[in-house]
């Protein structure tokens, strides 16, 4: 257990140092998602509608079957 935050520190560096080796393509990703954080979140539910708009089912649901009075009668 007392391991536990020298191993944190090793993944700690060792994202630093891979971040520092792929700078090219670190940066420019950190950018996008930066930029990403001011699209309004209407914008957001309509990406998140097209993509699973098809991923729907076609046919449509089955109704929940309305209770049958005399069964609730009974029950009380």
């Amino acid at each position: 257990m007392a391991q536990l935050p020298i191993v944190i520190l090793a993944y700690f560096f060792a994202v630093v140092d891979f971040a520092f080796k792929h700078a090219l393509i670190v940066v420019p990703l950190m950018v996008a998602v930066w930029l990403l954080l001011f699209v309004p979140s209407r914008t957001w539910a309509s990406i998140r509608h097209a993509i699973a708009a098809p991923l729907r089912r076609t046919k449509p649901v089955a109704k929940v079957a309305e209770p049958r009075h005399r069964e609730l009668a009974h029950s009380r």
